[in-house]
């Protein structure tokens, strides 16, 4: 394929944006131009990334609340104009929902590629359509993989190209891991979510953390917002980086961790990205099929791990059941200890 200008639509939240860059590294490498739609969530990991060479930032938070604003739609439609000052051979919308509509449909495009199953009406924008049963999988890296395959082009290993680190995290990082003890392994524990359903429950968190914190260097992240659950379940009495990281700084910690375990499909994401630790994922209501890691080359890196109970995966923020859900308490904490255990042999 001659060099194309190609346009991606990523206006998401941090994990689905880190679900793009496998396929804009493999379009980087064939020699094309790559350029971005992307949100204020997602911007961490397309700013100064090699695959990336521009990025157009479109505010999601505007619209939170606000879509009858006049001034959130002055400022949408002026980043649309200095979108459409660029005729691109190509436009992968990513997204595939309703916030992607409005910017597919009006950007410059030759051709405009989404799948048949786009949310949001959003494939209205496209003049290609891939059939969703051209799909073997769910997996959300693997859907946008599907486009390559789509446009001829070959791939033979996922791979996320990064953006460039400040050496200054890394300095930080250096000093914080000189005190730890070296005959450890490194866990890294994100437990906090923002959709509730999505956390492994207090009592599970807080019975692992008592069976392995002798054995391991424990390090707790997460948003400000997780600090009083971290709190709760006793994470306060280990390396406690809750609400201290930035994503820059976070994916430099990831890089030094052996072991990631977390409920958080962003946390899963940026340390599959960095392809260095192995990492555990406790799934609640969410779908394991569309965002758990992958390695071709190993199948025992990634782990996930969920209850399999008959109304599971649900994807929802409320849930049907009489108290706590019941997805919240599954796996077990025994669960966890031997998927531990099995990368210890």
């Amino acid at each position: 394929m001659a060099r194309k200008k190609i346009l991606i639509i990523a206006l998401g939240n941090i994990a689905s944006t880190v679900y793009t860059l496998p396929l804009a590294g493999v379009l980087k490498s064939y020699g094309n131009r790559v350029d971005y739609v992307v949100s204020e969530k997602g911007f961490s990991v397309i700013n100064k990334n090699p695959a990336v060479d521009r990025a157009f930032l479109m505010s999601m938070e505007r619209w939170d609340g606000k879509w009858t604003n006049p001034n959130t739609w002055e400022a949408f439609f002026k980043q649309i104009e200095r979108v459409k000052l660029v005729d691109y051979d190509i436009v992968i919308d990513c997204q595939q929902d309703i916030r992607s509509l409005l910017t597919f449909a009006l950007c410059h495009g030759q051709r405009k590629l989404t799948y048949s199953d786009a949310k949001g009406f959003s494939g209205l924008g496209a003049n290609e359509v891939l059939s969703k049963s051209t799909l073997k999988t769910k997996n959300m890296v693997e859907r946008n993989l599907n486009f390559l395959k789509y446009l001829k082009l070959d791939f033979t290993d996922i791979i996320f190209p990064m953006p460039e680190i400040d050496y200054t995290f890394s300095l930080r990082h250096d000093k914080i891991f000189e005190y730890l003890d070296k005959n450890k392994k490194t866990i890294i524990i994100s437990a906090g979510a923002r959709n509730e359903n999505k956390q492994w429950s207090a009592a599970n968190w807080k019975t692992l953390i008592e069976k392995i914190g002798d054995k391991y260097n424990l390090i707790f992240t997460g948003g400000i917002l997780d600090k009083h659950f971290v709190k709760e379940i006793g994470g306060e009495g280990y390396l406690n980086l809750t609400g201290e990281t930035r994503v820059e700084s976070f994916i430099e910690l990831l890089k030094r961790a052996d072991i990631v375990i977390t409920s958080e499909s962003e946390t899963t994401a940026l340390a599959w990205a960095v392809q260095g630790p192995k990492v555990l994922t406790i799934f609640t209501c969410s779908d394991p099929e569309k965002y758990s890691p992958i390695d071709y080359n190993d199948n025992n890196k990634y782990k996930s791990l969920y209850g399999k109970i008959e109304c599971q995966p649900c994807e929802s923020e409320v849930c049907m059941d009489m108290g706590e859900a019941r997805c919240r308490k599954l796996p077990t904490v025994e669960d966890v200890l031997r998927a531990l255990a099995d990368w210890e042999k």
